[in-house]
């Protein structure tokens, strides 16, 4: 089975997300000129979303088999993949909670909407 699309997806909005972020709260704060300094935290973003998300896509992943299994259409699957990871994203924003949480929640949707769109869906064996 090709895990390309699940790494592919997940990776790209753990990229794309704290990018979306930075650009929203610069269009949407009222402080717009100290928002371009959280760039020199684009690491730790990284490193916090990584472990934040890790239990969607372990469960993911297990969907992704199951819908293998099926041999489900992929543009049906691709789908259902991108709404159980912007669930997920929801989820762990409100259960994380602060400040940032509607910034983050609406950055990393449209992130994982975005990869979860960019890239092919193939069950097929390589």
């Amino acid at each position: 089975m090709n895990w390309s699309y699940l790494f592919k997806h997940w990776f790209g909005t753990l990229l794309l997300g704290p990018i979306i972020g930075q650009v929203t709260e610069y269009y949407s704060s009222v402080n717009s000129h100290l928002v371009l300094g959280y760039l020199e935290a684009y690491p730790v973003f990284i490193m916090v979303s990584l472990f934040c998300s890790s239990p969607t896509y372990i469960l993911y992943g297990f969907l992704y088999l199951f819908l293998a299994k099926k041999n489900s259409n992929p543009n049906y699957a691709k789908v259902i993949l991108i709404l159980f990871a912007v669930s997920g994203v929801i989820i762990s924003f409100w259960l994380i909670g602060g400040s940032m949480s509607f910034n983050g929640t609406i950055s990393y949707c449209i992130a994982s909407i975005l990869a979860g769109l960019l890239f092919k869906l193939n069950f097929k064996k390589l």
